[in-house]
């Protein structure tokens, strides 16, 4: 029954820190949709928790995504845990757009 709860535990994990690097994708990743070193050091916690799920399928997506970090792999990758991995990067889109605009706001008062 441990392994089972251990596993359970381990998908949330690795859930909880795929939305939090698409969540800020203009945090973690640089202009042409790479993770940057942050992103990386972030992402690469997944591994732990991988050997804990022991399911060769998504271990062989996430060495896919690992050697070449880029946006698509990464989303590739978060599908086996995130039903609604599109709906998180419109909202982070979103929230760049925002607080761009909020930031040239400010900006312009400061002047």
């Amino acid at each position: 029954m441990g392994a089972s709860s251990e596993g359970a535990d381990a998908i949330k994990e690795i859930k909880r820190i795929l939305e939090i690097l698409l969540e800020n994708y203009n945090k973690f990743f640089n202009n042409d949709e790479r993770l940057n070193s942050d992103g990386i050091r972030l992402y690469k916690r997944i591994s732990y928790y991988l050997y804990l799920i022991d399911q060769k399928d998504i271990v062989n997506s996430y060495k896919k995504s690992f050697r070449n970090p880029t946006l698509e792999n990464i989303l590739d990758f978060a599908r086996h845990f995130i039903k609604d991995v599109d709906n998180i990067i419109k909202i982070s889109a979103f929230n760049e757009i925002y607080y761009d605009t909020v930031f040239k706001d400010v900006k312009l008062n400061d002047k």
